[in-house]
Parts: C-alpha cells; structure tokens; sequence
C-alpha cells in the first residue's frame, strides 16, 4: 500500500487528465453552432461563381415612377392632323416655286454691252406661256436708241476715223424657254428661290437702213441665258444676257454684215394667276 499523502496529487492527476478529455467538447459544440463542422463526406463539386456567364446576375427591380400616368391621348381633328403633317421636315422637298399653266408678265430694261462706239438702250415686254415647270414659250418685243460714246468723238476728231455702224430701232422676237436649275440662295436674312433657264428662238428687227431701201425688217436670231429671284408667289427679279443676230447693210456702205447685239436684261416678272399651288411644301 502506497503511502496516504500521495491521494491528493493522484486526485490533481486525474483532474488534469478528465478536463483535457472534456476541452475538445465545447470548441466542437461551438464549431456545430457556427456551421463550420468538420465534414468526413465526399467533397462537393467547387460552386460556381455568382458573376460567371452561366448564371446571368439579377437585375434589381425598376424604381416606381414617381410621374403621375397621364391622361389618354385626344384624338386629333383633321385641321390638327393637317398641321402636324405640314410641320414635318422633308429631306426631299417638293418645288415652292409652281409655273406650269401660268403666264409672265415682264417689262424690261435693256443696255448693249458688246459695242464700245455705240450703245443701244431701250425697253423690252415679255410675255411667257408655261407648259410645264421647265418649258415655256415667250414673246419680246423691245425699242431701243443708239446713242454715241465718248469713243466716237475721239475717233472722228482725232484720227478723222469713219465708223460704220447699225442702227436698230426695235425687235419682235419669239423664243422657247427651257428652265434646268432650281434652288435657294440665302439673302439678307431670308431664303430665295430661283431658277435658271436657257432661251433660243427667231424674230425680226427693224433698222434705220430698212426704211432707207424699204426692204422691211431683218430675219434675226436670238440665244441666252437668265436667272429669276422669286420674291413673292407672284413677283421674281428677272435678269437675262440675250444675243441678238440679224444682218444689216450699216448706213453710209453698199455691203451687208452680221450684226450682233448683246444687251442685259433686267426687270421684273408678274405670274398670272398670282398664288404659286406649291407653298404647302416649304
């Protein structure tokens, strides 16, 4: 038998031993509380990551409009309906400028600028029939004075010079009208339309020389071009460069020579009827 006084250090022994049994218990409770427990079975295939492809993230719930539904929408009457299709921007737009079945009206200005001795300036009337937007036929009837430059007098004073030269003194001409070119210009803070067109045609014109002999007015032949700035339905600014062809004996000769009058032409041009049917497509 092992002495008495040992008891109390088997008993500390054995104390030491059952509390190093029992300190594993609460950390395993613990772990089992938490979810962490330690897991014997067959590992689980990796789980996939909540941002990959394959699993699409949610989208969050649209926020609630704070905007009050409006009221159903009021049919529109057919004026209404009318203006909305008026006010929409067309990117190809329909001619402003109508002339077909139309008649013009233009008086005229007319000033030679191809003779350097002798200039002949006058009055012109044009009237011009429409058949379609770019075909028309015309009429001119014009008078015109020749007056001497400051050339002449030099000339005949000087170098004792004799010029030969026609005399005019009007014209009847009848042409056909062809209009290729239609468009804008911006003018003064406001749009222009216009168009250009190409003239040709024959007449008559009557000189001094032609009441000399009586033998009554020269065939003549005329060619051109002019551009026509719409102002109003009614009203445009004409300008026209017109060359005139006839043949003409010159006073003061025994030969007859081609004779070439060149003029400007400027004025204004009045449409009949006076309302254009093309403004709807401005």
């Amino acid at each position: 038998m092992p002495p008495t006084t040992e008891l109390p250090e088997v008993k500390r022994l054995q104390a030491i031993l059952l509390a190093l049994c029992l300190a594993p218990v609460p950390a395993l409770a613990q772990n089992e509380e938490s979810g962490m427990g330690l897991d014997l079975s067959t590992p689980d295939k990796p789980q996939q990551d909540e941002n990959s492809a394959e699993t699409p993230a949610e989208e969050p719930p649209p926020l609630p409009s704070t905007e009050e539904p409006s009221a159903a929408a009021e049919p529109l009457t057919p004026a209404e309906r009318d203006v909305t299709l008026d006010d929409r921007v067309k990117s190809v737009q329909r001619k402003v400028y109508l002339k077909k079945g139309r008649f013009e009206l233009a008086p005229l200005v007319t000033v030679s600028v191809n003779d350097p001795y002798y200039s002949k300036v006058g009055a012109a009337v044009r009237g011009a029939w429409y058949l379609a937007d770019t075909l028309a036929i015309s009429a001119r009837v014009s008078a015109m004075q020749v007056l001497p430059s400051d050339d002449v007098r030099i000339a005949k004073r000087t170098f004792q010079s004799r010029i030969f030269y026609s005399v005019p003194q009007w014209s009847a001409m009848g042409d056909v009208e062809w209009s290729p070119l239609y468009g804008k210009v911006a003018f003064l803070n406001d749009i222009l339309h216009f168009d250009a067109y190409l003239l040709g045609g024959i007449g008559v014109v009557n000189t001094e020389m032609s009441k000399v002999d009586n033998r009554g007015p020269s065939l003549a032949a005329d060619l051109g071009f002019g551009l026509r700035f719409v102002a109003r339905d009614f009203l445009a600014v004409n300008v026209a460069l017109i060359n005139t062809s006839y043949v003409d004996q010159p006073l003061n000769t025994s030969k007859g020579a081609t004779q070439n009058i060149m003029t400007v032409n400027a004025g204004i041009s009045i449409f009949f009827p006076l309302k254009s049917t093309g403004r709807e497509a401005e």
